[in-house]
C-alpha cells in the first residue's frame, strides 16, 4: 500500500495546534472561490500537458498520473510525494520484523540452503513469538507457523535480502528448502510493495 497512499505530516510548529486562530467561515470562502481554485490547478495542469517537462522518480503504473499531476508540480518546485514512499516502508512495522528475521537468518546462516526444521533457534524466535525454551533445554516451537511464514515469504526482497525457496519433487511428499541470499541492487532487486 506504500505506493497507493501518501502520508502528509503537517507541522503547526507548536505543541497544541488545535488552539490555533483561523477567520471564521474558512470553508465557506474555499467554496465561494472554487472556480477559480479549479481554475488555477487546470491552468497548471495544461501548462504540465503543453511542455515537456523533466520527469521525477519512477511510479510502476502510475505513469500518466505522474506526467500529468506531478511533474508540473515538481517544475513549480513542489516535492516529489515518491520520495516518501521510502520514509513510509521504513516506518512499517512488518517490514522492521522481516528485515529483522533476514539479518539473524543472514548472521546465523549466512547463504546456506536449508530446511525450516535446521533454523537456528534465533531465527525462529522471530518467525514464532510462542517458542521458548522447556525445562530441559530442548527448543520447542510452532513448526506450521515456521513452514506457513517462509512459504509466505519466499521470493521476498527487502533490505537487500532476497529469500529463495526450492522444492525436492524426488521424494513422495515434496520437501522445500530455502536460502536467504542478497539481492543485486544494480539488477533493480530492490524491496517490493
Amino acid at each position: 500500500m506504500a505506493r497507493r497512499i501518501i502520508n502528509s505530516d503537517f507541522d503547526a510548529h507548536m505543541e497544541d495546534p488545535e488552539q490555533r486562530k483561523f477567520r471564521p467561515r474558512f470553508l465557506d470562502d474555499v467554496f465561494a472561490n472554487r472556480d477559480l481554485l479549479l481554475s488555477d490547478c487546470l491552468t497548471i495542469w495544461d501548462w504540465g500537458r503543453r511542455n515537456e517537462l523533466p520527469s521525477g522518480k519512477a511510479l510502476g503504473s502510475y505513469e500518466t498520473w505522474a506526467e500529468w499531476c506531478r511533474d508540473p508540480l515538481l517544475a513549480l518546485g513542489c516535492r516529489d510525494p515518491v520520495d516518501r514512499i521510502a520514509e513510509i516502508k521504513a516506518a512499517d512495522p512488518r517490514r522492521r520484523a522481516l528485515l529483522a528475521v533476514f539479518e539473524i537468518w543472514r548472521e546465523k546462516h549466512a547463504d546456506a540452503t536449508l530446511k525450516a526444521k535446521d533454523l537456528d533457534p534465533a531465527v525462529i524466535e522471530l518467525i514464532d513469538p510462542k517458542a521458548s525454551r522447556k525445562a530441559d533445554g530442548s527448543f520447542q516451537y510452532n513448526r506450521q507457523r515456521v513452514a506457513h511464514f517462509l512459504a509466505v515469504h519466499a521470493g521476498t526482497r527487502l533490505g537487500g535480502y532476497f529469500l529463495e525457496q526450492t522444492t525436492d519433487d524426488t521424494l513422495s511428499r515434496p520437501l522445500a528448502y530455502y536460502k536467504l541470499q542478497r539481492a543485486s541492487v544494480e539488477r533493480g532487486l530492490e524491496a517490493a510493495e
